[in-house]
């Protein structure tokens, strides 16, 4: 919702303006504590008008003053910014004066409401004034006067809001918390699907020998996918077939991506060739029983893409399709299953388990839930979820039969438009906090059908000021909180964990994606460019893939442009916030928009060393610097000392990034919102530098002596880490074995308590050196690459160590004897062993509870027995029939082991893959 956003983004720029010592003093403090005043009652009355019932029509046209009252705000503290901190030439006054354009543009609004809102909106009436008449006020210090009228026509909307208020004699139906949950629900229960489930599996195990290709057929939301994915992991389907491979193929296929998928390729680089990857397929199926599935097909020309790479080798081989198009269907030469809707028993079963979980639907709301998942016409996602939605919402007869009014009151069209019309009933009953923000995920899903990056889309969130501050939180920790909440509600779900299990990455289903990119571009908030015109008032611009390859022209109001390509003009959009482009032009241009808060620049191909300029410490405001080149290549970024003037910064992310110590001084700058400094090059982290960055949370180092400032001193700084009292993913990589100067780790490192993510790279130790480690109380991931062990090969780790550990790698390191037991990693979760000589696992690692998965990467043939032992006795003694075995093994000695693993009668075993290496591995069950 405009409005929301637009009130909360104008309260978080007040804060931050108004402790930046630059920029306080140009405005009047009681103006701007009394705008900020007038704002904050505008929010609360958004906050809980909204929350009983949904938007009423009244409250909308309200809401549109709101957010034009907002908007204006904030175009005159941001034009007046950017005069204070640049000269105003006349060739930029009409940039710097944009906010006039805005207003007009507004005035169709005003017009609207008048009869809604009487009086207010005096300010808007003189949007027809001209650049010429605006300038004096703007560029001198007539804006006061302009703000004060801004603070008058919110007085006179807040007037009107308590009237409505009043009219309506608000319930207290808002002050009923949600429920809070901590539940999970990356898997969709099978309700209503347990006879289509057998039908399936016995089409996919019965005897026809030659390859058999199965279409499910629906439309969107009837749980086509999730069928698929149920018949995908059953136990029956990984016993039979050995080769298991999933792809996701969606409207915007591409071939290389689907074979990517197929194969797990990780490194999916746009360089392949396609026929290549499909012969390397080919060859890895070719005598195989193997299961491929297609999910979301909807072309024919995407099957006949990659058919070809699939044999028929006369063994029972399945390929199943998930598509909405019958004639997709049909022109595959599949045979067609149908999925049908779920009946009214199927419907009510799957949305109280849903809406209720494990307790029972209270009596007094049994007839009306009934009556709402009537509504749903038995389409699975609709009944997902709104039955999550009032999961999260208060249980109240009034708060229910107000939400089946709003079903009851969209009007009917096609299936597509029906289903929308459904589900905008649950996005209608959301609060207002998250709205913004779930319109923003399906804004990018739109432009990006891989996972989304949730630590991309908080720092977005933050940079667009979606997020209302708290005092008692980081604005980070408050939008997990705002995804675990739409997660809850099943609006979105959760894609990829990482190696502690935490969210990565997010998905959302493309009919909720569809109702984003309606609702986002009909509030105003997002306009996703596809190839048409440009009006020129559009605040946050997003380009698709269809028109990417185009330059943005200069819009005067835009807040965010993301997806395009470079314009060598871009520094004029002046009020800019957001920049995330694919850019061939000048950095130092960009950085002339002293308003920008997240700066992602990516293929940067034109250089190999980029010196930001002195000036990027005008840039006020900065939250994210993001500077990458095309793939592999290196961009190494010096940074100027200047840096660490920038107040607000948050996160630098760059491929290797040169900071410079800063200047030793009395009174330092603290930076309190620094959290996160990846890939920074021969770092010296004095006790200083600790001082400014205190609650840095992600802190990536490389130290190499052919780069810029390398000295032997910097070593020493390292016993400084134990000061990130915050630090909770540190890695470490060097090309400099300090570790043959001291006797042991713990003479080189003090590591943080608060520590749960720890990488070492070629760094020299002694395995003994790692009680240091292990006795970090919060640890789950440890990463140990390339490093040299400088005495011995045998490492005993010591009891009551690595209590929290779920993620352990080894990679070429000097291991030969392991002597472990369960008790010393007593909920590890994933072992991942890579080019060692160990001799074999420990058998204790087996019986670790909680252990999924075992990954052998070119060790030797004993070390890789020893793993599928494991697996064996787990079999045997039913223990741990989840355990996950992978086999990794060289080229030149695939023959032999494959041998002995036939001998051991290994091959029978469920949940192995062996590969041959290098491979980019399929599942071999």
């Amino acid at each position: 919702m405009a409005a929301y956003a637009a009130l909360a983004s104008l309260l978080n720029n007040i804060q931050q303006m108004m402790s930046d010592p630059r920029l306080s003093t140009s405005f009047h403090n009681n103006q701007i504590r009394s705008l900020e005043e007038k704002a904050s009652l505008l929010l609360d009355f958004i906050e809980t008008y909204n929350y009983v019932g949904g938007v009423r029509q009244e409250a909308q046209d309200i809401e549109s003053l709101i957010a034009s009252a907002a908007h204006t705000a904030e175009d005159m503290i941001e034009s007046h910014i950017v005069n204070q901190l640049l000269p105003l030439s006349a060739h930029d006054r009409e940039a710097a004066l944009s906010f006039s354009l805005y207003q007009q543009n507004e005035g169709a609004i005003e017009e609207k409401n008048e009869a809604a809102v009487g009086d207010v909106g005096q300010f808007h009436g003189g949007s027809n004034q001209s650049i010429e008449e605006l300038a004096p006020h703007v560029a001198g210090d007539g804006y006061l006067d302009y703000l004060w009228q801004i603070i008058e026509d919110m007085d006179a909307i807040i007037e009107k809001a308590n009237e409505l208020k009043e009219k309506h004699r608000f319930t207290e139906e808002h002050s009923t918390p949600p429920l809070t949950l901590t539940q999970t629900r990356e898997e969709t229960a099978m309700v209503g699907f347990r006879d289509e489930l057998f039908q399936l599996l016995d089409e996919l195990t019965g005897h026809r020998s030659n390859l058999h290709i199965i279409s499910i057929v629906g439309m969107g939301g009837m749980g086509k996918t999730t069928l698929a994915k149920n018949i995908y992991t059953n136990k029956l389907i990984i016993d039979r077939f050995d080769i298991r491979a999933w792809a996701t193929v969606s409207q915007q296929y591409n071939a290389q991506q689907i074979l990517d998928q197929l194969l797990s390729n990780k490194d999916n680089s746009s360089d392949k060739d396609v026929d290549k990857l499909g012969e390397q397929l080919h060859k890895t199926l070719f005598g195989r029983r193997y299961l491929i599935t297609l999910d979301d097909i909807w072309s024919v020309e995407a099957w006949d893409e990659v058919r070809r790479f699939f044999p028929d080798n006369g063994n029972g081989s399945r390929i199943v399709l998930t598509t909405r198009l019958s004639d997709v269907a049909n022109n595959c030469g599949s045979s067609c299953f149908r999925k049908n809707l779920l009946d009214e028993n199927e419907s009510w079963e799957l949305f109280c388990k849903k809406a209720f979980q494990n307790e029972d639907c209270p009596t007094e709301l049994v007839e009306v839930g009934r009556k709402i998942v009537k509504l749903c016409k038995g389409l699975a996602l609709s009944i997902v979820v709104i039955g999550g939605s009032l999961l999260m919402s208060p249980r109240t007869l009034r708060y229910w039969e107000n939400f089946a009014e709003d079903i009851e009151s969209s009007p009917n069209s096609k299936e597509k438009e029906e289903s929308l019309d459904i589900l905008f009933s649950s996005y209608n009953h959301l609060p207002p906090h998250l709205k913004p923000c779930f319109l923003h995920i399906g804004v990018l899903k739109s432009i990006n059908y891989a996972n989304l990056s949730i630590f991309r889309i908080i720092q977005l969130w933050v940079s667009e000021g979606f997020l209302k501050s708290n005092r008692g939180q980081v604005l980070e920790e408050i939008a997990e909180d705002y995804f675990k909440d739409l997660i809850d509600r099943n609006l979105i779900l959760v894609s990829k964990r990482s190696k502690n299990g935490k969210m990565k990455c997010c998905d959302i289903h493309d009919l909720l994606r569809d109702l984003c990119l309606k609702e986002a571009g009909q509030q105003g908030l997002f306009h996703v460019i596809t190839g048409g015109p440009v009006l020129g008032t559009e605040r946050r611009l997003v380009y698709n893939n269809t028109s990417r390859g185009r330059e943005t022209a200069i819009l005067p109001l835009a807040r965010t442009i993301m997806e395009c390509e470079f314009h060598k003009e871009t520094y004029k959009h002046r009020l800019l916030r957001v920049l995330d482009i694919n850019n061939h032009g000048s950095v130092k241009k960009s950085l002339r928009c002293v308003n920008l808060r997240y700066l992602a620049l990516r293929n940067l191909d034109n250089q190999d060393v980029l010196k930001l300029p002195s000036s990027i410490s005008l840039v006020w405001n900065l939250h994210a610097l993001i500077l990458w080149k095309f793939m592999w290549n290196l961009l190494r970024v010096v940074a100027p000392i200047e840096i660490w003037e920038m107040r607000q910064l948050r996160h630098i992310e760059c491929h290797r990034i040169y900071v410079p110590h800063p200047d030793r001084q009395d009174d330092l700058l603290v930076l309190e919102n620094f959290q996160t400094l990846r890939n920074a090059v021969n770092f010296k982290l004095s006790e200083d530098v600790c001082k400014i960055i205190p609650n840095i949370k992600k802190l990536h180092l490389v130290y190499d002596r052919e780069l810029v400032g390398y000295d032997d001193s910097l070593i020493e700084c390292l016993y400084n880490l134990g000061r990130l009292y915050k630090l909770e993913s540190l890695k470490l990589c060097s090309d400099i074995r300090w570790g043959h100067m001291y006797d042991k780790l713990n003479e080189i490192f003090t590591f943080p308590s608060s520590l749960n993510k720890l990488s070492l790279t070629h760094f020299s130790f002694h395995w003994d050196d790692l009680s240091v480690i292990g006795s970090l109380p919060l640890l789950e991931v440890l990463n140990l690459e390339v490093n040299y062990v400088r005495k011995g090969s045998t490492w005993s780790p010591v009891d009551g160590q690595f209590q929290r550990l779920k993620f352990l790698k080894i990679e070429f390191c000097d291991l030969t004897c392991w002597n472990a037991d369960s008790c010393h990693f007593p909920i590890l979760e994933k072992l991942v062993l890579c080019g060692l000589k160990l001799e074999e696992i420990p058998w204790g690692i087996g019986e670790i509870s909680t252990l999924k998965l075992i990954r052998v990467n070119c060790c030797s043939k004993s070390a890789a027995i020893s793993a599928l032992k494991i697996k064996a006795e787990q079999l045997e003694c039913e223990d741990n029939d989840d355990l996950q075995i992978q086999v990794d093994v060289l080229n030149t000695e695939w023959s032999s082991f494959m041998a002995m693993v036939e001998t051991e009668g290994f091959t029978l075993l469920n949940n192995v893959q062996c590969n041959v290496f290098p491979f980019f591995g399929i599942s071999f069950s």
